[in-house]
């Protein structure tokens, strides 16, 4: 359970109160600095990521504190597909050969918290609009 290396402050924009006043990130949805706050979140229990396979299909998932609104994240993510063909699976996994396999899947978590985000646009009905990354160790 680990993000991309590197350290930033735990500061952000909304209060102890979520956010209420936290408006829609439009201009830096996918700043370096929202990884940043994620690790360290991940590193102080108020973000946690993991996968769960079943019937050989793994999901990863990243729940906590949103390094941007505050507001709870709730994100999974289906790393493999099952092909009806083959009954084989698709894997993201696998897609990578030409890295070493150090055990750890990375993810891009997007916010999808259920809070109000003034300036969020029409017909987005979730999220603060901040996307981070996170690397997320497989049968952990």
């Amino acid at each position: 359970m680990t993000v991309d290396s590197g350290s930033g402050s735990t500061a952000g924009p909304a209060g102890a109160a979520g956010s209420a006043d936290v408006a829609y990130q439009a201009d830096a949805p996918n700043a370096y600095e929202w990884t940043e706050v994620a690790y360290d979140y991940l590193l102080d229990g108020k973000l946690t990521a993991g996968i769960r396979s079943a019937g050989g299909i793994s999901t990863a998932r990243v729940s906590g504190t949103c390094p941007y609104c505050k507001d709870d994240v709730n994100f999974s993510e289906v790393l493999d597909a099952v092909t009806g063909e083959s009954m084989g699976t698709l894997s993201r996994r696998a897609a990578q050969p030409a890295q070493a396999d150090d055990g750890y899947v990375p993810l891009t978590v997007s916010c999808r918290c259920t809070g109000q985000h003034p300036g969020r646009p029409a017909g987005v009905s979730y999220g603060c609009g901040v996307n981070f990354r996170v690397e997320v160790r497989r049968d952990a």
